[in-house]
This record gives C-alpha cells, structure tokens and sequence, in this order.
C-alpha cells in the first residue's frame, strides 16, 4: 500500500478556506483584549499605518503577525488561539472548503494547511478540520516564552513552497498529482508545483492570470458556521506536524 496514495491536498487558510484572514484576526484578538506586552501594542498602530502606505509589504505583515507574540508564555499563547479560533474564527470556515476537506480526507489523501498566518492559529483550524498536517509562521520559544525570531521558512511564497516540499520529501508524496486550494497570488510557485491547482475566490487580477493559464477557478464564499459535513470527526482523528 502506498502511504496516502502518494497525493496531498494543500489548503490555503486566509481568504479561501477560511472567510477573512486568520493572522489579522487573531492579531486584533491580542491586541483589543491587551493580550500583546504593553510595549509591542504601542507599536501596532504605527505597523498598520506603514502598510497602509505601501511603505511595508505583504510579507513583512505576515511577520509582524507573529512577533507581536513576543513575551508571551507559549502555554498561554495556546490558550488565547483556541479562545479566539472559538470566537471568531470557526464561523469563519466556508461551506466549500469543509466539503473539499473532507472529500480528500475519505480518498486517503494526506490534508495539509499551509499559511503564513500564526502556527498558534493555523493549529486550531487544523485541529477543529481534523486534518493531518497545519503549517504556519513560527517564532522560536525560549524559556517558554514567545522570542520575535522567525524559525524559517515564512510560510509565504517561496517559503510556503519550499515547506510543503519538505513535506513531500518526507512522505514521499507526488506533487504532480497533488492538489492546491489558494486565492492568493503570492502562492503561484507552489501552483506551478501541483498537478491540480485550483484557485479560489480570486481577485481580478489574479483570476486572469488563472483563467489564462487554465487553471480551475471556484467560489467559496458561503460560511459553514462551525459545522462539520456528517462522520468527519467520526472517521478522522488529528495530527500536528
């Protein structure tokens, strides 16, 4: 037998599986219950104005995101993920991208999450979806506290590519008859990387460049609020990698 047929589902969680941005979400979380060290709160403000004016990019955002756990005892940290992930983050989930999940699930695939959203976050939707494999930006722990260090790589474009083959490496998994549920831009090398690539939701742009290179476009724009298609978390049980 060939370990999960030698074929993964790659999911995206920002704007395509999930309706709105798990690291934005969870940063206002931190941030509006005072949650974040009083001194990187006090600098949020100016980081949002910065990329307000194009003066940051999409990646540094991806980072600010985890570092503004810096100081936090990671026990705690997990803490306020599933708290927020319970408050604002499961109504969330679409229809479309549970139905997938599960569709994958039950053909043996191995299911991944991958974003650059927080690892703290991506866990608990990971988790909740009972997928094998969550992915996400992490920060290195010391003392049992949070650090701002990056353990690369960000889980963003080139560095969502290189971990999701690693994975492959790993499991010895065939990416050419993979699959990729994004809607982002920024996830066009591992587009390039699968043999399925399927783009969700996509903005104007980004669905000419899909339609152009004839790659399948769908709309996931239905929220699930919460709830699980029936014996997905009967015949499924979770694992982090």
């Amino acid at each position: 037998m060939v370990p999960f047929g030698r074929t993964a589902a790659v999911f995206d969680v920002d704007d395509s599986l999930l309706d709105g941005n798990a690291g934005t979400i969870f940063t206002w979380y931190l941030y509006s219950e005072k949650i974040m060290r009083p001194d990187v709160r006090a600098r949020v403000p100016r980081v949002i104005y910065e990329y307000a004016r194009k003066r940051l990019t999409e990646q540094d955002m991806v980072e600010v995101a985890s570092r503004c756990h810096q100081g936090l005892r990671a026990d705690e940290l997990r803490g306020h993920a599933a708290a927020c992930f319970r408050r604002h983050l499961k109504k969330r989930i679409t229809t479309g991208a549970v139905r997938l999940v599960r569709k994958h699930l039950l053909s043996g695939h191995l299911v991944i999450l991958a974003s650059g959203s927080p690892q703290v976050i991506v866990d608990e939707v990971a988790r909740h979806l009972r997928v094998h494999v969550a992915l996400g930006t992490r920060t290195r722990i010391v003392e049992g506290r949070a650090t701002d260090q990056i353990v690369p790589p960000v889980v963003f474009r080139d560095g969502k590519r290189a971990a999701i083959e690693r994975v492959a490496a790993a499991y010895d998994l065939d990416l050419g008859r993979s699959f990729l549920y994004s809607d982002s831009a920024a996830d066009v090398p591992l587009f390039e990387a699968v043999g399925n690539p399927v783009v969700v939701n996509p903005k104007p742009p980004f669905r000419a460049v899909a339609e152009e290179r004839g790659w399948e476009v769908v709309e996931w724009q239905e929220r699930s609020r919460g709830q699980l298609p029936p014996d997905t978390a009967d015949e499924w049980g979770s694992w982090d990698g």
